[in-house]
């Protein structure tokens, strides 16, 4: 059995006393330690939440940043939410990224809603009609990224720079098997939450180990699968369980949590591996305190041994 992978995701929550600018501060030290540490990847999310503090809204521009300040670590969103942004400017931009840094930019995408003032200022249409576009919007951006010699020949006379380079590895998120199908379809990745508000906690190994047989017969490659939990990892469970209370209270979430001491915190996800049948968790910590978010990645990468994967 293959060592299991975690990587990270951070949807820029932090305690009240830091300002945005501070919380982004906090952002790459806390990737930058992850890639010391082992973790696999490091993804942030997109949310545009009407809060005085809150650090981005489109995370784009941050992962850059990210990629450069750290080695090993994969960088990438999860998600975009791609009804709000033109296909076409996604590709360009993370095309660009994936070849700035090879192997290491994840693009994962996400079918969500935002408030109708957002989805106004941001493609002049209701909100209600996002969801109705993401399917085409998801189809157009594989196109951009795969298809590269239709897009220059056949009298489009489009390149998306740098011609014959390498694109990210896309990722299609959902908070359930829901979104298999289009990721069999579109040859992406897959991402399951269950902790977001919604979340199907069924776990149907059967349809995902389904998924990987046909995957392969359609594309000749396996597809790459995570889950992404939320919790706290620390010294004592008690102690892991007032921080993962703390997150539940401010962002709403609480079904997937993952918590407890190192011994705790292992067993609970090598259950999920059992259960789910993945290799790889994608852990949002609910550490608002950056000290405890520290405590947290050293004691996860000490217990299932990153370092040495």
């Amino acid at each position: 059995m293959e060592p299991i992978r975690v990587g990270l995701l951070d949807f820029g929550l932090r305690h009240s006393k830091l300002n945005s600018l501070r919380v982004i501060e906090d952002l790459v030290e806390y990737a930058n330690y992850a890639d010391q540490l082992g973790f696999s990847r490091f993804w942030i999310a997109e949310h545009h939440v009407p809060q005085v503090r809150s650090a981005w809204s489109n995370p784009q521009a941050l992962v850059p940043l990210l990629a450069g300040m750290t080695q090993r670590i994969k960088v990438g969103v999860a998600g975009i939410l791609l009804s709000l942004h033109t296909p076409y400017h996604v590709a360009s931009s993370f095309k660009l990224l994936a070849n700035l840094f090879p192997g290491r930019i994840d693009l994962g995408v996400a079918n969500g809603v935002v408030s109708e003032t957002v989805a106004q200022y941001s493609i002049q249409q209701s909100n209600q009609t996002l969801r109705g576009i993401f399917d085409d919007k998801l189809t157009e951006l594989v196109h951009y990224l795969h298809d590269e010699e239709e897009l220059f020949q056949n009298g489009k006379g489009v390149i998306i720079p740098p011609y014959k380079g390498l694109v990210p590895a896309v990722w299609t998120l959902g908070v359930s098997y829901g979104s298999l199908n289009r990721a069999l379809s579109l040859k992406t990745n897959f991402a399951r939450s269950i902790f977001h508000n919604g979340s199907d906690m069924t776990y149907e190994k059967e349809k995902l180990q389904a998924f990987r047989e046909e995957y392969y017969q359609r594309h000749k490659v396996q597809p790459q699968i995570t889950l992404a939990v939320a919790g706290c990892c620390h010294q004592t469970s008690q102690k892991a369980r007032r921080i993962a209370n703390a997150l539940n209270k401010k962002a709403s979430v609480g079904r997937g949590d993952v918590f407890g001491s190192p011994a705790k915190f292992y067993d609970e996800v090598m259950t999920l591996r059992e259960r789910y049948g993945i290799d790889e968790v994608i852990f949002m910590s609910a550490a608002l305190q950056p000290k405890d978010r520290m405590v947290g990645l050293e004691l996860i990468s000490d217990t299932f041994k990153l370092n040495a994967n």
